[in-house]
């Protein structure tokens, strides 16, 4: 049943953003929560296995029993990754990004052979297939080490693999962070906005991740998860709430204290007018509610509560992600994301990456969703 659910979600998001984008008035907004969709469910899915990488090079024990899962969540997720992506690029190009109409621009106003269609395909196709390709070998090498079919030091070539996944992965999300982030706003730049960005999906990734894992994940008939995972995890969860917190507040007061107009501007409409609210919105859940609760053990050591902190997390994200797209072709009189076509792109966006995890676990019945759990023991 929940099956055939998340199918029809699916096909609703798709049939609903088809006909809106075909008959819309204004298709870049259409575009635009396609776009805010897209690099929502891409850095959340993407940092399932970077998770993974980091507990291995920290030699986590708790970390494993969540870093299977997480290897899954982005593997499974290719081809949504890149059918996405050339959807945007062959529909949408026109609509999201101000370079694909050089003829508009200022008399005299020079456009970088940076930003050009062919550029922009080849790039965000390239940087994503090095990052998946960097995945999977990472992936295997560790299913190698599990199964004891390994003949060299496996250990260590898993240790350099999980630092090869980071680089790529911070490769694949600055350019991410670029296209639909400084490039659609002209005269717009920022050396601090890709590490932002990469601070939001780490955030958003690992609350999601567990958040996946009360689905995916087999439990005992007593407790979920034992308490030193709980923990553990809240700990994680706390660490990336404020290193958000801190690139937020790094990448605004820079451009802050320059106060140059073309800079200034865009990032005052994100927490000003009628994006007031989901300003607020995002701060509260993103910071405020999950700090203050995360600094109760009782808290973390609670799966219910620990569950909506991680949703809490999730949400404001999402409202990161919004507000850094949608201003720029919007006013926000209108609430693109309260629409029919705006909820179902999100629903469809959800549907999409559990049912990739839930096919991929289809395909390949032998993959495990855990390793060893830290304790001892398996799962």
């Amino acid at each position: 049943m929940a099956l055939w659910v998340l199918l029809i979600l699916l096909v609703n998001g798709v049939v609903s953003f088809a006909y809106t984008a075909a008959n819309s008035t204004e298709p870049s907004t259409v575009w635009a929560m396609l776009a805010t969709t897209f690099i929502y469910f891409l850095g959340i899915s993407q940092t399932g296995i970077v998770f993974s990488a980091v507990m291995r090079i920290a030699k986590s024990g708790w970390g494993r029993y969540f870093s299977r899962l997480g290897e899954i969540l982005t593997l499974s997720f290719i081809p949504v990754a890149f059918v996405t992506f050339l959807i945007i690029y062959f529909g949408g190009t026109d609509h999201l990004f101000y370079w694909a109409h050089p003829e508009k621009m200022e008399h005299g106003h020079h456009l970088s052979p940076w930003l050009s269609r062919d550029q922009f395909l080849w790039r965000g196709l390239i940087s994503m297939a090095l990052f998946y390709a960097m995945s999977y070998m990472y992936f295997a090498t560790g299913r190698a080490e599990e199964e004891g079919r390994a003949s060299y030091d496996v250990e260590k070539r898993l240790n350099v693999m999980a630092a090869l996944v980071m680089f790529f992965y911070v490769l694949t999300n600055t350019n991410t962070a670029w296209d639909f982030g400084m490039m659609i706003i002209p005269h717009w730049e920022s050396s601090i906005f890709p590490p932002y960005y990469w601070a939001g999906n780490l955030l958003g990734g690992s609350a999601f991740l567990f958040i996946m894992s009360n689905f995916f994940i087999q439990r005992g008939p007593v407790e979920s998860f034992n308490k030193r995972c709980l923990d553990s995890m809240g700990k994680v969860m706390l660490g990336f709430v404020l290193l958000w917190t801190y690139m937020h507040w790094s990448q605004h007061i820079v451009i802050w204290y320059s106060n140059l107009p073309n800079l200034v501007g865009p990032i005052a409409k994100r927490m000003s007018g009628n994006f007031t609210l989901p300003f607020v919105l995002m701060l509260l859940t993103i910071f405020v509610l999950p700090f203050f609760a995360l600094l109760f053990r009782p808290i973390k050591l609670s799966f219910k509560t620990l569950f909506v902190v991680a949703a809490l997390i999730c949400t404001g994200v999402w409202i990161n992600r919004y507000l850094m797209v949608i201003p720029v072709f919007s006013d926000g009189t209108k609430l693109v994301f309260l629409s029919w076509t705006g909820i179902s792109l999100i629903l469809s966006g959800l549907a999409a990456t559990v049912l990739s995890v839930i096919f991929f676990l289809k395909l390949f019945p032998r993959v495990t969703v855990t390793t060893h759990d830290g304790e001892g023991g398996h799962h």
